[in-house]
C-alpha cells in the first residue's frame, strides 16, 4: 500500500523514529542549559529515574517527521534525498532551541554551534553537486546574522536595553544558511 509514492510502511518507520526522537529531545532541553553531557553513564541512570514521557514534544516531532516525508518523499539516491535528511537532523534541534529559549530566554551555544557544523558540511555536498547552492548558503549565513545583528544594535540604541540576545543573531545566522530556499 502507497501513500504519495511511498510505501506506509515508510510512514509507520518515520512515526515511530519521530516520537522516539521527541523523547530524547525532552531529555536535551533538560540536559543542554544545564551545560551537562548528553551522553553519560550518571545521565542514563538520572533518566531512568525521572522518566517522564512529554507527549507534546513526541507527537510534535512525529508529525513534523510524517510532514517531511509526505513533502519529499522516498528518492534514488542519497543525493536526491539530501533536503529531507537535512531536515530530519535539523528539526529536533529547531524545536529544541524553540523550547528553551520559551521557557529560559536562552539559546544554548552548544546547540547554536552544533546546527552550524551540521549546515557547514551540507554546504559542502552541496557545494559538490553545485558551487552555486553553496554559495547561496554561505552568503545567506552573513546576511541573515548580519540583518539581526542590526536589529539588535539598532534596537538596544533606541530601547536602551537589549532588544534581542546574540543567541537570536547566531540562530538567525545558521537557519539562513541551512535553509537557503
Amino acid at each position: 500500500m502507497y501513500f504519495n509514492d511511498v510505501h506506509i510502511l515508510y510512514y509507520l518507520a518515520f512515526g515511530l523514529f519521530g516520537l522516539l526522537m521527541g523523547e530524547f529531545l525532552n531529555w536535551c532541553n533538560k540536559c543542554l542549559p544545564e551545560y551537562k553531557k548528553i551522553f553519560s553513564k550518571e545521565i542514563v541512570e538520572e533518566y531512568r529515574r525521572e522518566f517522564k514521557p512529554h507527549y507534546i514534544l513526541m507527537l510534535s516531532n512525529a508529525v513534523i517527521y510524517l510532514c517531511l516525508l509526505h513533502k519529499f518523499g522516498i528518492q534514488d539516491t542519497i543525493i536526491e534525498n539530501l533536503d529531507l535528511i537535512k531536515y530530519i537532523i535539523l528539526t529536533p534541534m529547531l524545536l529544541s532551541a524553540f523550547v528553551i529559549d520559551y521557557r529560559l530566554q536562552i539559546i544554548p551555544n552548544r546547540l547554536v554551534l552544533t546546527m552550524f557544523e551540521i549546515g557547514l558540511v551540507f554546504t559542502f555536498i552541496y557545494g559538490l553537486i553545485d558551487i552555486n547552492i553553496s554559495t547561496n548558503m554561505l552568503l545567506g549565513m552573513f546576511t541573515g546574522g548580519g540583518i539581526f545583528l542590526l536589529i539588535t544594535l539598532i534596537g538596544g540604541l533606541i530601547a536602551g536595553k537589549e532588544a534581542m540576545g546574540f543567541g537570536d543573531v547566531k540562530l538567525m545566522g545558521v537557519l539562513r544558511s541551512v535553509f537557503w530556499i
